[in-house]
């Protein structure tokens, strides 16, 4: 009797000459001696056959392309509906959807939604009415009367954003396998507001920096804005914030326009905000580590106040 190297693997057709002798109702045995297989293994393949209908070991010879070709479509589809979907209720869904299929590992079924393109991400949070129909005939009608009216006007963009200290780079790097780790303060300190207000002519034409509630002091801000404005034919726009709700009452020489719900990617401030804030924490993250308390003494200052006038330095220098 030929013998088998050991841990070699049994090829399809002499896995099909086996059942072959089995359909047939002789020894399959035989041939499976004649092909130097065990007894049990020979026992094992007639097992298999008989519990799946196939010639292959479904436990292990099953090739990983072909597992979920047929069901592939089917993930996609569910994540799709519910991207927080995980891989284990996909898994659960499968088996319930399909419940004679070969059963599969949860790897098993992350592997191809890699090949489909599809990754884990961080969620983003969307206002549920963000693209409703009446926000987007709100825009539609903002569009238009930019188009008509505003294009001729001097247009003025107005909004605020509050920044912290302890404001830094989001990303770094270290070796593979290794986390990326800042030591930071136990507090992080109070937060300083930034007002202001560019235009499509002149770039950045009025700022405020302040440590106050905005709602206190941002009519004051208009009533400024509306002075150095003087008498020209300005627009001045910002989005519908509770805190812009009586901007009409400080503007009393130029007109206040509201841009539509959910809708700051029309205001282009948000693009210059984003530059700010790249410039600060640039600017940040070679002082932030500095301003302790030991730091404050030396200059005579409490912490909290050493900390607001490194970060209104930061902020006038951004």
């Amino acid at each position: 009797m030929p013998r088998r190297r050991r841990n070699a693997r049994i090829s399809e057709e002499d896995k099909q000459r086996i059942i072959d002798k089995y359909e047939a109702n002789r020894d399959f045995l035989i041939t499976a001696a004649d092909l130097g297989i065990k007894r049990t293994t020979a026992y094992g393949i007639i097992r298999n056959y008989q519990n799946t209908g196939h010639v292959h070991d479904s436990r292990h010879r099953a090739s990983r392309h072909h597992k979920l070709d047929e069901s592939l479509d089917f993930l996609v589809m569910m994540i799709e509906a519910v991207p927080t979907i995980t891989i284990k209720e996909l898994n659960e869904t499968l088996r319930d959807t399909w419940p004679r299929k070969q059963p599969v590992c949860d790897s098993t079924v992350a592997r191809p939604l890699d090949g489909a393109l599809i990754t884990l991400k961080k969620c983003e949070n969307v206002p549920q009415n963000r693209n409703s129909p009446p926000v987007k005939d709100a825009r539609v009608e903002y569009a238009h009367y930019v188009y008509e009216t505003g294009l001729q006007k001097h247009r003025v963009y107005v909004d605020e954003t509050g920044y912290n200290l302890y404001t830094k780079r989001t990303y770094g790097r270290a070796a593979r396998g290794e986390r990326v780790v800042r030591t930071v303060g136990g507090q992080r300190g109070g937060s300083i507001t930034l007002i202001a207000a560019i235009s499509d002519v002149g770039g950045l034409i009025y700022h405020e920096i302040h440590v106050r509630s905005v709602t206190q002091i941002f009519n004051d801000f208009l009533t400024s804005l509306d002075v150095i404005l003087d008498d020209e034919d300005a627009l001045v726009i910002m989005d519908n914030a509770p805190c812009h709700r009586h901007a009409a009452q400080s503007m009393t020489n130029h007109e206040v326009r509201y841009l539509p719900p959910h809708s700051p990617f029309l205001n282009p401030i948000e693009n210059c905000f984003g530059v700010l804030k790249a410039t600060l924490k640039h600017l940040l993250n070679n002082i932030a580590g500095s301003c302790d308390t030991a730091a404050a003494r030396r200059v005579g200052q409490t912490l909290r106040a050493y900390r607001e006038d490194k970060l209104r330095g930061a902020m006038e220098e951004a």
